[in-house]
């Protein structure tokens, strides 16, 4: 379907590709930081290292984006009540990561820790810095 949708655009198939992989490669490097740390159902300490001093979700975000690029190409190939229905069930896998994130936060709040980490993002993370806002 890639070769479909960008037909005799060789520079446009490198640039989606790497686009992909970036977005890959933080969610790769957010997996990698938390070690044996990693655990849905408890709090093993904040890691405010890696790609986590930029945002608090990297993971979530990078994996949202990059399903998004992945299955751009197809939304363009279906027809439009196909093209609709994915991009709904792409809305609510995002929906859902949303959702999961703003549980987590909710318990880690708890933390004096995590306060300070998110208190730290907010006025030094990557958004508050291309918004501006970074001290």
């Amino acid at each position: 379907m890639w070769w479909v949708w960008l037909e005799n655009q060789p520079v446009l198939i490198l640039l989606w590709g790497g686009a992909i992989v970036i977005m890959a490669m933080p969610y790769a490097w957010a997996t990698v930081v938390f070690g044996i740390r990693f655990s849905n159902l408890t709090h093993r300490g904040i890691i405010t290292t890696g790609p986590y001093r930029f945002f608090k979700h990297p993971a979530y975000l990078a994996k949202s984006l990059m399903w998004w690029l992945v299955h751009m190409p197809f939304l363009l190939l279906v027809g439009p009540t196909e093209a609709f229905a994915n991009c709904v069930l792409l809305l609510t896998v995002n929906a859902i990561y949303y959702t999961r994130a703003k549980t987590e936060e909710k318990h880690l709040m708890e933390d004096p820790d995590y306060q300070a980490y998110s208190d730290w993002i907010r006025e030094n993370g990557l958004f508050a810095r291309l918004l501006g806002r970074s001290r």
